[in-house]
């Protein structure tokens, strides 16, 4: 059975810091102390160079016809299949992985049944992410909604093996769980690739 995905991402956290770090289910950060005693942890400074901006609507186009369906039952993904390969490959974490026409991208579509606090879920995914780079850093985050689902809008760049990818994803959580539509290439070619990434993140639907 796949481990939880809000366990895995913070099973790392002990690791990095001293007291393990814990959310309460609306999304406060408490420290988890050695000596058994806890504490909210404190607010933390807005970072100058993390922009968040205000939401926007991302729809399905009309040529996403192919569609793969959850296990679950829980959503779909729609997908131009001139421009999107499916993967079929078993993947630790991912239900689907696409790679684009050109294989200059890939896309994973991350879900767990879990409802995870939005306003966290991009500090959670980030802390995952540091636990191969350290210096892995959110770019921006924006609210926005993918067919009429309201979630956030990550982009976050990491380096993997020596290479510097960057990673634009859309996370969303409810009471059907959570869940990560994660595309991504070189940072070299984020720019040419960011409008396809947004229109294959665009194919997800909630059943």
């Amino acid at each position: 059975m796949k481990k939880f995905l809000l366990l895995i991402l913070l099973s790392g956290i002990s690791a990095l810091f001293a007291d393990e770090v814990v959310y309460t289910k609306n999304g406060k950060k408490v420290l988890l102390k050695d000596n058994f005693t806890w504490q909210y942890a404190p607010d933390q400074k807005p970072d100058p160079n993390k922009k968040i901006t205000t939401g926007r609507s991302i729809v399905k186009s009309a040529d996403q016809t192919s569609v793969i369906k959850s296990k679950s039952g829980v959503y779909s993904v729609y997908y131009n299949s001139a421009q999107w390969t499916s993967i079929t490959e078993n993947h630790e974490f991912a239900e689907f992985h696409f790679v684009n026409e050109s294989r200059t991208g890939n896309a994973l579509v991350i879900y767990e049944g879990l409802e995870v606090p939005i306003d966290a879920f991009a500090e959670l995914v980030l802390l995952n992410v540091t636990k191969t780079d350290p210096d892995a850093r959110i770019l921006n985050i924006e609210d926005c909604s993918v067919n009429k689902v309201p979630g956030k809008m990550v982009t976050y760049t990491a380096q993997i093996k020596g290479l510097r990818f960057i990673f634009y994803s859309f996370v969303t959580s409810g009471s059907f769980g959570s869940l990560q539509f994660s595309t991504f290439t070189l940072e070299s070619q984020f720019e040419k690739e960011k409008a396809n990434f947004e229109k294959a993140i665009a194919g997800f639907v909630l059943n």
